[in-house]
């Protein structure tokens, strides 16, 4: 009779503080891992615009040991000359800046963001040889975007 009577007085299920205390430990992880999880979309994105630049710095360079100097980029294939390069580069995250800027040897050419937390910021690539190696570093003058979410090629 009496092991009968303990048995109805054990506690069965989660008391409320422990409750609480699992949702504290959930919300500080949530704390730390949102913050990783927002740089590392935003190095994604920049990733994106220094990809972009990539895809135009062979056909600039290659334009530039031909003729001595900087290609007119254009947006629109209707109004290509021999001096021109179609250059509409847009991606999800950034749009590439249409023109090259400098005197050759020396150039420069620039993406802006369009999205996330680096939106606005100038994704640049310089060189000081004809192309022959690109910059893309915060150090370079033109990029703003913050080294953190810089690719490690930029770094």
């Amino acid at each position: 009779m009496k092991s009968r009577r303990l048995l109805k007085n054990i506690q069965r299920g989660f008391t409320l503080i422990e409750l609480m205390i699992v949702v504290a430990i959930i919300g500080i992880l949530a704390a730390v891992a949102l913050p990783a999880y927002n740089d590392y979309t935003t190095r994604a994105q920049v990733a994106e615009a220094v990809e972009l630049l990539g895809g135009l710095k062979g056909a600039v360079a290659a334009y530039g040991y031909e003729n001595s100097s900087w290609p007119t980029m254009v947006t629109s294939s209707s109004t290509v000359a021999a001096t021109n390069i179609v250059a509409t580069l847009s991606g999800k995250y950034a749009t590439v800046t249409p023109s090259v800027t400098g005197t050759f040897p020396s150039g420069i050419i620039k993406a802006t963001m369009q999205a996330g937390q680096a939106s606005s910021e100038i994704v640049g690539l310089a060189t000081t040889n004809g192309g022959q190696t690109w910059n893309c570093s915060s150090g370079n003058g033109v990029t703003t975007v913050d080294k953190k979410w810089l690719p490690q090629a930029c770094k």
